[in-house]
């Protein structure tokens, strides 16, 4: 039943156009084009590591450690909650677990809960989500003392992967993996990562939370088709409020083939429409 309802939503994005025509009468408004922050040096960022504090604020390395090893490397597992759910609750093979566990670099915090990390189309570790927490909100709660050094911005989760295809495809190849796929974004991070093996036809990235999607995440991914998943709704407030964000999109940066799927508006019942599913729930429900 994966596999049909996967078939049903590829051949919704393979038939979708972007959108040509404004949902407002008035052209131009206060969507100009949106220049992208420039790079700054990497130990001003909010790094994988307190390499950064640490040196800004004069403070020796260990005697014993001869170099960092970043955030991400040191949790990274695949002996998580959600790389357990895989196998148990989902079915996974051992290697599709494995494999999106590595593709999105998951992690594992000491109590078991999966690390979600964002990292940015140039591979930048900007933070991390841990359930209902931000690694960077958690840090600067137990270190207030370096607080101010530890600046967080958020992107797209997944972004990353953006960045591989263009890698690749620069130099040529024409391995599966490097082949520009069209985007799926839904708003759950773990939804992500498991549509990324159950419908692996699309690239799948997540907002994660309502007010991080906005108009310039969806910079890095110019010259893109990228389809939204908004989760459902009784009255399509999401379904509504998504359009309205793909026409600015489209209206600031126009090589964005950007796209609302309507799939679950024409498909999920009454009954899960209240209970305002999204796409992956969709999958499982069925």
């Amino acid at each position: 039943m994966h596999n049909q309802v996967c078939s049903e939503i590829v051949a919704e994005v393979k038939a979708s156009s972007p959108i040509r025509t404004s949902l407002y009468e008035r052209e131009g408004s206060m969507w100009g084009s949106l220049k992208r922050p420039s790079l700054r040096r990497e130990d001003e960022i909010f790094p994988c590591t307190f390499k950064a504090i640490r040196k800004r604020l004069g403070i020796p390395q260990p005697s014993d450690i001869s170099h960092h090893i970043s955030m991400i490397d040191e949790c990274r597992s695949d002996d998580s909650t959600l790389c357990h759910e895989m196998l148990t609750t989902f079915g996974f093979t051992q290697d599709q677990m494995h494999r999106a566990a590595e593709r999105f670099h998951l992690g594992r915090s000491k109590s078991g809960k999966t690390i979600y990390w964002m990292i940015d189309d140039i591979g930048r570790c900007l933070d991390g989500h841990i359930g209902d927490a931000w690694v960077s909100t958690m840090l600067k709660a137990r270190y207030p003392d370096l607080a101010h050094y530890i600046i967080a911005q958020h992107c797209l989760f997944g972004l990353h992967q953006i960045s591989m295809i263009n890698f690749d495809s620069n130099f040529g190849s024409i391995s599966r993996e490097a082949t520009p796929k069209s985007i799926g974004i839904v708003e759950s991070e773990r939804s992500a990562v498991l549509l990324s093996e159950l419908c692996p036809d699309l690239l799948w990235l997540a907002y994660s939370y309502g007010s991080n999607c906005t108009v310039d995440k969806f910079e890095p991914l110019q010259g893109h088709k990228i389809t939204l998943y908004p989760h459902t709704d009784p009255n399509m407030e999401s379904y509504i409020s998504f359009l309205e964000l793909a026409d600015q999109v489209h209206r600031t940066y126009r090589t964005i083939d950007i796209t609302v799927s309507h799939f679950l508006e024409d498909n999920a019942t009454d009954d899960q429409k209240q209970r305002n599913i999204d796409l992956l729930e969709f999958m499982l429900e069925k």
